[in-house]
C-alpha cells in the first residue's frame, strides 16, 4: 500500500465479499466500499475535483463518511474533516483557512452552513450526502449516477497531502496539519503490527470520525488489515456501547480514558457479555491509576495498549500488554518506525529519570506542516524534528512516561509543579469522579494550584477535605489552594479536558497565554 485509496483498493480484490463496515442495521463488503468510492471520485472528478484541491466533510459518523474520504483521496486530492460540534465563527474560520473546493455535508448541518455561507472568502460546491438541500447544493447520489465502478485514472504521489486535520483548538483558534498519504499509510503499518491487528478482527469505532483517533486511529488501520470496523453514532452511551461489544462480539476497540471512567462507573457493567474483547486501545488524553486499574478489573482477560501521538506527529508510541504488568504508569515506548527523543531546553537528550520535552521525526510518521501557518511551522518543526510541548521523564529501556504538558506546568514560588500529579492523587479519593488542576494566579507566588472536582453520585465534598486528602499524600507546596466543585469539565470531541476554559475567568486581563 503506497496512498490511502489502496487501502480499499487491494483488499477488495483480496476480500471482496468480506463486511468491512457495519453501523445499526446497514453494512457494506470490501467490493461495495470501493466501488462506490470510485463512483464518488469519478463524479468529484466531473465537478473539477482533483489533485491539488481540498474536499471538506461535514457530518456525524455514518457510512457515508469512509466513503466520501477514500473518494477524496482516489481524485487525488486532500480530505479535510471539520469538526461537528463547530459553531459558525468556527466553521468560518476552518473553511477559510482550508479553502476547499467543495463541501459534503449531512443534513443536520443545513441550517450551521445557510448561516455559515455569507462569511466563506470562496466560492465553493456544496454536496448533500442525504436528505435536504442547501440552495445551489447538490446530492451527493446525483453526482454519482451513471459513474463507472472502475478505478479512476488518476495517478496520485504518495508524498502529497492527503489530509488536513486540524488540531482540537484547545488553545485559540485550530491549526490545519498537512498530512501526506505515505505517512499515514506507515502510521497505519505500526498500529497493526504493534497493536496486534488481525484480519478476524472487529472492531468498534466510538470516536467521530473527523477526529484523528476515530478515523486514523481505529477506522483505517482496521481496515488496512481487512479487518471488520463497527461504527457508533454521535455520543457515547455506556449501554448502547456494551449492547454493541455484545451484539457483535466486538475484539478490538478504542476508548479514550473518559470513556472508560464512564464505563467502569456505568451500573451493572459486568453484566453484559464482553468476553469477545481482546484488546483495548486507550490514549488521546492522560489516563489515572484508578480509571487503569478499575478497566483492567472489569475487563479481564484483555490486553490494553495505551497509544501516545499528536495530530502533528501521528500515532508513534505503544505500551502493549506486556509492559502493563509492570510499567502500567508508563506511556509507553517508541512504535518500531518512529523515531522520538526527549531532550532539555539546548536540544540535548537527557538521561534516565531526567525529564525533557519530547520531540518526534518529521519523517516518516510526521506532518508535512502547519497549513497556511510559517510561524507556527518554525516554532514547531526545527531541523526536522517534531517539538510536541509534551514533558516526559525517561525510565530506561526505551520508555518514558509523560509528566504533562509544558504550558500546564505551574511555576509557584520557583518550584515547578506538574498538575497531572495532583489529578492522579485526586483520582484516588473515593468520591471523586474526575478532576482538573491548573495554575491561577497569586500575588506572593505567581502561581497558585487549583482543582476543578466532580464528585461522584452519593458523595458530598468539601473543598477543605480535598486540600487535606492531598497534603497527606504530596509535598505542601504542591497541594490544591481552591478547589472548584463543578458537574462536568468542559472537553473537546475526543474527552480530551479543556483546561483553556476553566483558566481563562482567572486570567483574563492579566496577560497570560491560556
Amino acid at each position: 500500500m503506497q496512498v490511502i485509496g489502496d487501502v480499499i483498493r487491494l483488499n477488495a480484490k483480496r476480500y471482496p465479499d468480506k463486511t468491512c463496515l457495519i453501523m445499526d442495521e446497514r453494512s457494506m463488503t470490501y467490493s461495495q466500499l470501493n466501488e462506490q468510492a470510485n463512483r464518488l471520485a469519478r463524479g468529484l472528478l466531473g465537478l473539477g475535483v482533483g489533485p491539488g484541491d481540498k474536499v471538506a466533510i461535514l457530518a456525524f459518523n455514518c457510512l457515508e463518511y469512509p466513503i466520501i474520504v477514500y473518494a477524496i483521496a482516489k481524485t487525488g486530492a486532500t480530505v479535510v474533516p471539520i469538526n461537528f460540534r463547530y459553531k459558525k465563527d468556527e466553521l468560518v474560520y476552518v473553511v477559510n483557512n482550508s479553502e476547499p473546493k467543495a463541501l459534503l455535508y449531512g443534513h443536520e448541518f443545513e441550517e450551521l452552513i445557510g448561516q455559515s455561507k455569507p462569511s466563506f472568502e470562496l466560492p465553493l460546491k456544496l454536496i448533500s450526502i442525504a436528505g435536504g438541500e442547501i440552495e445551489n447544493s447538490i446530492q451527493m447520489s446525483r453526482i454519482m449516477d451513471g459513474q463507472p465502478s472502475s478505478e479512476p485514472e488518476v495517478v496520485v504521489d504518495p508524498s502529497t497531502p492527503a489530509f488536513i486535520m486540524y488540531t482540537s483548538g484547545t488553545t485559540g483558534f485550530p491549526k490545519g496539519t498537512l498530512f501526506s498519504h505515505s505517512a499515514y499509510i506507515e502510521i497505519f503499518e505500526g498500529m497493526v503490527y504493534e497493536g496486534d491487528l488481525k484480519y478476524d478482527d472487529i472492531s468498534l469505532v466510538c470516536i467521530p470520525l473527523f477526529h484523528n483517533g476515530g478515523l486514523n486511529g481505529v477506522l483505517q488501520p482496521t481496515l488496512t488489515v481487512g479487518a471488520t470496523a463497527v461504527v457508533m453514532s454521535k455520543g457515547f452511551d455506556a449501554e448502547k456501547v456494551l449492547d454493541a461489544v455484545q451484539r457483535y462480539k466486538i475484539t478490538t476497540t478504542m476508548w479514550v480514558p473518559t470513556q472508560l471512567t464512564m464505563l467502569i462507573n456505568y451500573p451493572n457493567v459486568t453484566k453484559w457479555d464482553t468476553s469477545s474483547l481482546k484488546k483495548i486501545y486507550y490514549g488521546s488524553s492522560a489516563i489515572t491509576p484508578a480509571t487503569l486499574g478499575g478497566s483492567m478489573n472489569i475487563f479481564r482477560n484483555v490486553g490494553f495498549y495505551q497509544w501516545y501521538g499528536q495530530v502533528e506527529t501521528g500515532m508513534v508510541s505503544v505500551l502493549r500488554p506486556e509492559d502493563h504488568r509492570e510499567r502500567s504508569q508508563c506511556t509507553g515506548r517508541e512504535m518500531f518506525n518512529a523515531d522520538l527523543r526527549i531532550v532539555d531546553e539546548d536540544g540535548n537528550e537527557v538521561g534516565e529519570g531526567q525529564t525533557g520535552e519530547i520531540i518526534s521525526a518529521q519523517k516518516p510518521l510526521g506532518m508535512i506542516g502547519y497549513y497556511r501557518m510559517e510561524e507556527a511551522n518554525a516554532s514547531t518543526i526545527r531541523d526536522g524534528w517534531i517539538h510536541t510541548g509534551d514533558v516526559a521523564r525517561v525510565e530506561g529501556g526505551g520508555y518514558f512516561t509523560i509528566v504533562d504538558r509544558i504550558k500546564d506546568m505551574i511555576i509557584s514560588g520557583a518550584e515547578n509543579i506538574y498538575p497531572k500529579e495532583i489529578e492522579d492523587v485526586l483520582s484516588r479519593h473515593e468520591g471523586v469522579f474526575e478532576a482538573a488542576v491548573f495554575g491561577i494566579p497569586d500575588e506572593v507566588y505567581g502561581e497558585a494550584v487549583c482543582a476543578v472536582v466532580v464528585a461522584k453520585q452519593g458523595y458530598q465534598l468539601q473543598e477543605q477535605g480535598i486540600i487535606e486528602f492531598c497534603a497527606s499524600r504530596m509535598s505542601g507546596y504542591k497541594k490544591p489552594k481552591r478547589v472548584v466543585f463543578v458537574k462536568e469539565l468542559p472537553k473537546n470531541a475526543t474527552g480530551k479536558v479543556t483546561k483553556n476554559v476553566l483558566r481563562e475567568p482567572y486570567w483574563a486581563g492579566r496577560g497570560k497565554r491560556v
